[in-house]
């Protein structure tokens, strides 16, 4: 992440993109935090171990933020908007799916 900072800084990568990339290693991140509780509960067919609450609160929050993206998109009667955001829908999505 310093090397991009770097990159960044001397203005071969602008601050957009630098900022970009941070979102996608966010969503690589999400994909791969879910996976080892996903498999556990599927292997042991049980939830004995996770709070509900926390799935809660996800689950909240990924639907707040497609509602969110539906609200901007309706307000501005530009629904490329919602499918342009990639990363704040993969997140979103993912949490959901996850959640559910």
């Amino acid at each position: 992440m310093l090397i991009m900072l770097v990159v960044a800084a001397s203005g071969c990568l602008s601050w957009l993109q630098y900022v970009t990339i941070f979102s996608w290693v966010k969503l690589a991140v999400t994909l791969f935090k879910y996976s080892p509780q996903v498999y556990m509960n599927f292997r042991t067919k049980s939830t004995e171990a996770v709070s509900i609450y926390q799935f809660l609160m996800d689950l909240t929050g990924g639907t707040l933020s497609l509602v969110q993206m539906g609200v901007i998109a309706y307000n501005f009667d530009d629904w490329k908007t919602f499918i342009g955001d990639f990363t704040k829908l993969g997140l979103a999505a993912l949490t959901i799916l996850y959640d559910s």
